[in-house]
């Protein structure tokens, strides 16, 4: 007989495979680990096709889950709804490319799910989201039903609708914005932001960049589809979204100004050295490229709103240095490295010694990350600061292990917030990276890539345009 390495972890692995039906890849095998990856490479994906027995078994494991939390009045209810779904699995089932096995087989159909179900499904799939820290809010999250919508047009004018709903002038009320389902070997509806408010990147003559260099691929794709814009660019140009209609063609729309409204970053001690750098960003974060996978129904374009943590801001977007890497610039404002510099007697920051540089910039990090807590405050929409919400999250960790015996699925690349040690999470350990359906994941397919597979079929023109002040 083998010896047991860790009988804690196989125990717990016991107890994880015996309440959850269904478990996803995390891209991890024995010889080979993708935890320090941001993206494995074979992470699970919606807008693919799936057999015929994997769609039965994950609909039938979600409603065995529902079960289990006294959703149906009785064990005959459940029978008989098991019995309804696996027959509409049935009925809507189609021959085409099973993604899996590459071979031609029988695709499961979609099977119609309540909205009490779906909503139990995006609530679930956020608690079981491995890579996200504020799942402790995951029962506070809404459903907004919008399945009846199915032109490209419709999507534009009921998601502008809702998410003003959602936004509440700044009291934010966490919201997933559901489209119907893709059906099989068709890719779905799609959003091509990879967040409603996103900052555009423009290539200058000289080579630099000017604005989010995240976005400078799908800043050329709007360009293509005929956006324009601002005459006066700057570093903080919100773009449209774009969305598309399952068989439908793409269609641009600009949000309304209380939506596009941007924070400026302030900092109640240093107040002239943050007016001269005049950083801002969007109001709300609302990830819409990834989709949801609940009980073998595969719901491809699901927005989502909620709220910032100040670390996502403060120490990421503005200061990595991929992205707007300002934290240099404050260091300058702020005359953090003057000192320094004349200890050192050297005229600039990047001549100093490496360790004086990361006292500087570190100094920035804590400063910036305070300012961008300060002026979500100010405006009095709502954020979370990373103490909290990790307090907050090992609580609700600590809380689900007694109730069940072992703890959330985490990826600890992703949980621990960026300030690293002095940030209590950070030292937790014993976390199994594990994945549990229903689940959040991206889709197979570039939207982008996608629509330009399709549009010799289209008329000439690429895209249709709206403005939310004509809607």
């Amino acid at each position: 007989m083998g010896t047991v390495i860790c009988p804690h972890a196989t125990r717990e692995f016991e107890r994880i495979k015996e309440n959850h039906a269904t478990l996803a890849s995390t891209g991890c095998t024995r010889d080979f680990c993708q935890g320090g990856r941001i993206i494995h490479t074979d992470e699970p994906r919606v807008g693919e096709n799936r057999s015929i027995a994997s769609v039965e078994h994950d609909a039938e494991g979600f409603l065995r889950e529902l079960h289990s939390e006294g959703f149906f009045p009785s064990e005959e209810a459940f029978q008989e709804r098991v019995k309804r779904a696996l027959y509409e699995i049935r009925a809507g089932a189609i021959e085409g490319i099973i993604r899996e096995t590459k071979e031609r087989g029988l695709i499961g159909g979609n099977w119609l799910q309540t909205p009490a179900e779906i909503e139990f499904g995006i609530r679930r799939s956020w608690r079981n989201a491995r890579k996200c820290i504020m799942r402790s809010h995951c029962e506070e999250l809404t459903l907004c039903d919008l399945r009846t919508v199915t032109s490209s047009a419709k999507m534009a004018v009921e998601l502008v609708k809702a998410l003003n709903k959602a936004f509440n002038d700044g009291n934010i009320q966490p919201t997933v914005f559901v489209f119907p389902p893709r059906t099989p070997n068709n890719r779905g509806p799609m959003v091509w932001n990879d967040q409603l408010l996103t900052f555009a990147c423009y290539e200058l003559e000289d080579g630099t960049l000017l604005g989010d260099p995240k976005n400078l691929n799908f800043t050329k794709e709007l360009l293509e589809l005929g956006w324009v814009p601002p005459a006066k660019k700057t570093r903080f140009d919100l773009m449209p979204v774009v969305v598309m209609a399952e068989g439908d063609l793409p269609v641009v729309v600009e949000l309304p100004a209380n939506l596009r409204r941007l924070i400026e970053i302030r900092h109640p001690r240093y107040p002239e050295a943050f007016e001269k750098l005049d950083l801002k960003w969007a109001a709300f974060p609302a990830l819409s490229r990834l989709g949801y996978d609940i009980g073998g129904v595969q719901y491809t374009a699901t927005p989502f709103i909620g709220w910032f943590m100040d670390a996502e801001i403060g120490v990421r977007n503005l200061a990595d240095f991929f992205r707007y890497n300002v934290l240099p610039d404050v260091v300058k404002a702020m005359g953090l490295a003057d000192a320094a510099m004349v200890t050192a007697d050297v005229d600039s920051f990047e001549d100093l010694p490496e360790f004086e540089k990361l006292a500087a910039l570190s100094r920035a990090q804590g400063e910036l990350n305070y300012a961008v807590q300060h002026s979500y405050i100010r405006e009095k929409v709502t954020m979370s600061d990373s103490l909290t919400a990790s307090i907050k999250f090992q609580r609700y960790d600590d809380e689900y292990q007694k109730k069940h015996g072992y703890r959330l699925p985490s990826d600890p690349f992703w949980v621990a917030p960026p300030q690293g040690s002095i940030v209590p999470l950070w030292h937790r350990g014993a976390a199994p990276n594990y994945q549990p359906k229903p689940m959040i994941c991206r889709h197979v397919q570039d939207p982008s890539k996608a629509w330009k597979r399709e549009r010799s079929g289209w008329p000439l023109a690429a895209a249709k345009f709206f403005s939310a002040a004509n809607m």
